[in-house]
């Protein structure tokens, strides 16, 4: 690259920062705006010591990245001031777009920073960018540089201006992107950690014993199953002849069970027929016990008890009408008569007795001689009637007993007829109950007797004996139902104990298989780590050998982006003045320091160690230099490069820089010397009254 550079001119492009407003930065009040417009060349900030000018480059900074390196965000406040405001208008000198940031902020009750608004727009963009992540990236695609580069190779603070010839090997790197490489190596380093680990590459002895061991136990378990087999195979001989004869021992068995149910069945049906005669003797007694007390004749005794109940009953009813219809009236009637004498022989005496002239009741006088002798024939009346009243209630009183004494007649004779009437159908129910009971034992002793045979044949027959009779057979078949429990006990043991055994040989079988099964298992598993282990292997040489390939393009890299920036430093240096005293510059591969080779001289020198201001020149040259290696030959700040310069090389060195900007697009240069005003300069003057900044601009004139 910087073989095709020699010859060509170098230049850059417009104005990248436009504009700049700020209020409350700093020393920059809150009370005031100030507008600050940039040009394209040299833009010179002017002003005596503490006067605001670094402020006015940390604000740029501000504006575009969200802070200044090495200052807090609470001291960019303003004193006596809460809240800060900048905006800086850029211009991309890739595609021409402008852009506007503005950043809003303010302190907060513990005196720490807030950022309060963060926002980018973009000339041609409808929409704006707020959050910081994305207005960085969309800012770095605008400057086609990163926040590094831009301030450590645009930016040069005050102090640092002439480093740049004996710089800091890591953050030269990191300026030239030449950390890439070393990063590159890193991340191979770590990636062979990561393959190394995921591919655990360090356990591949271990699997492979694994799968020794597998293999081992593996052929050892084959053996140890064929064993288990053979064992399994023993222990099934014989078992199914001993499963026959447990089979016919269990239905022989069964068959002496069924048939001694069936001899109790019998037995059952015998103590039915006796429980039947037992119930007919006692009906028997009890119907020769109703006979008994019936008598002969009972049906006589009925019609003779019905008809002295009719007989009974008529007579009552006559007394009964004598005593209500003939009897009751006339005493009723009595009754009344004795009444009504009673109260008028009661009233008259009263009135007598009271010395009464006067009826209370008519109002007439009283005559008391008529009164007493209607006295006495009242009295006698009176007499008669009474008598004749007791008469005729001693007279109802005997009707009545004799009414009292034919009820209970005819009562007596009533429930005698139902006594009679209920035993008689007591016979006739007993006598039923006897039939039905009679032919009920018949029927069982006919079945008892047929199902007596069947069974004592079939028992002959199925179990090959011979019973004289049923208690005998049914003595017969315990003896033999005990004897066959007992065949059937040893049988089942001596099955049980070989079925264990089997079980036990299927479980050591199954074991054995499981066992076998596991260790495949473990060997295909370790099989399948050891395969991803060779893969990983594989990778990591494949990885070896692309490590050796970039190490080789790292080495190749940096040699080359040396080359060009030492060529491209003599190039800006040469085009700097016209005193040509050098024939070469060269950097230093190991310390980065600049070396310059002295015209007709054999040998070479540090660049920082030129006399004449030269050293100056050179440090100004390689930051052009580097500017054009980046790929951003349109923007460089400077802030106060005097200050490591001897005062009598100051004029020189702003002549210099003035004279950059024909290869700089723009150049912010902040010093507080007079120098450097030629025609066309942006002069920016800063001056602060009352520790207040404050800010005039015009253009040079000459």
């Amino acid at each position: 690259m910087g073989g095709a550079l020699r010859g060509k001119k170098i230049q850059g492009g417009g104005p990248v920062i436009e504009e700049l407003t700020l209020r409350g930065f700093k020393s920059y009040p809150s009370t005031r705006t100030e507008t600050v417009s940039f040009t394209r060349g040299v833009n010179k900030i002017a002003g005596r010591n503490a006067a605001g000018k670094t402020s006015l480059l940390e604000a740029v900074l501000f504006g575009l990245y969200g802070d200044v390196p090495g200052v807090n965000k609470h001291d960019l406040v303003s004193l006596g001031g809460s809240s800060l405001s900048v905006t800086v208008k850029l211009r991309s000198p890739l595609t021409g777009h402008l852009a506007v940031i503005h950043r809003e902020g303010s302190l907060a009750k513990d005196g720490s920073f807030r950022t309060s608004k963060s926002v980018m727009t973009v000339e041609g963009e409808d929409h704006a960018y707020t959050r910081e992540r994305d207005l960085q990236s969309r800012l770095r695609e605008l400057l086609g540089i990163g926040r590094n580069t831009f301030l450590n190779v645009v930016y040069a603070q005050q102090k640092e201006f002439i480093e740049i010839l004996n710089p800091n090997r890591t953050r030269m790197d990191a300026i030239l992107g030449l950390t890439a490489p070393a990063e590159v190596r890193e991340q191979f380093r770590e990636v062979k950690r990561i393959l190394g680990e995921r591919g655990r590459i360090s356990k591949k002895g271990t699997f492979q014993e694994r799968i020794r061991n597998a293999e081992d136990s593996i052929a050892k378990g084959k053996s140890q199953l064929k064993e288990a087999m053979n064992r399994k195979a023993n222990l099934e001989k014989g078992l199914g002849a001993m499963r026959d004869k447990l089979f016919d021992a269990k239905g022989r068995v069964n068959d002496l069970d069924i048939f001694l149910e069936e001899f109790a069945r019998l037995d059952s049906l015998q103590a039915e027929i006796e429980k039947l005669e037992l119930i007919s003797d006692e009906k028997t007694k009890d119907l020769e016990d109703i006979q008994n007390s019936l008598g002969n004749s009972p049906e006589d005794r009925l019609d003779e008890l019905r008809v002295g109940v009719m007989e009974c009953k008529a007579t009552e009813n006559r007394l009964q009408n004598l005593v209500d219809k003939e009897l009751g009236g006339e005493r009723r009637d009595v009754a009344g008569e004795v009444s009504r004498l009673s109260h008028q022989i009661n009233e008259h005496v009263t009135f007598k007795d009271k010395g009464l002239t006067l009826c209370p009741t008519c109002g007439q006088e009283i005559n008391y001689t008529l009164i007493e002798d209607e006295l006495k024939k009242w009295l006698e009346e009176h007499t008669e009637k009474r008598y004749r009243l007791i008469s005729l209630d001693a007279e109802i009183e005997t009707i009545q007993g004799q009414v009292r004494v034919t009820r209970r007649k005819w009562i007596n004779a009533d429930r005698e007829i139902s006594d009679i009437e209920a035993l008689m159908a007591r016979v006739k129910k007993q006598t039923h109950a006897l039939e039905r009971i009679s032919k009920q034992a018949a029927s069982l002793e006919a079945r008892l007797e047929g199902e007596s045979d069947a069974i004592v044949n079939k028992a002959e027959e199925a179990l090959n004996m011979t019973f004289a009779s049923i208690p005998s057979a049914q003595m017969k078949l315990e003896d033999e139902l005990r004897k066959a429990r007992s065949e059937l006990g040893v049988l089942q043991r001596d099955v049980g104990g070989r079925e264990g055994q089997l079980k036990d040989s299927d479980r050591q079988l199954r074991e054995v298989e499981r066992r076998i099964e596991t260790h495949k298992r473990v060997l295909g598993e370790a099989q399948v780590v050891l395969g991803r282990i060779l893969e990983y292997e594989a990778k990591l040489r494949a990885l070896d050998r692309v490590q050796f390939l970039y190490d080789e393009y790292g080495k190749r890299l940096r040699e080359n982006t040396l080359a060009q920036l030492e060529y491209q430093t003599y190039q800006y240096f040469r085009r700097l003045t016209d005193q040509q005293l050098y024939g070469a510059c060269r950097i230093d591969r190991e310390r980065y320091i600049l070396e310059v080779y002295l015209l007709g001289g054999s040998g070479k020198l540090p660049a920082w160690r030129a006399g004449g201001g030269h050293q100056s020149l050179f440090a100004l040259a390689e930051r052009l230099a580097l500017l054009r290696v980046m790929g951003f030959p349109h923007l460089l700040i400077l802030d106060e490069p005097t200050d490591a310069v001897d005062s009598e090389n100051i004029p020189q060195l702003l002549e210099y820089v003035a004279k950059s900007s024909r290869q700089i697009g723009q150049v912010l240069l902040v010093t507080h010397h007079g120098q450097g005003e030629e025609e066309g300069v942006n002069i920016i003057r800063i001056k602060k009254e009352s520790g207040v900044s404050r800010i005039t601009q015009g253009l040079a004139t000459s």
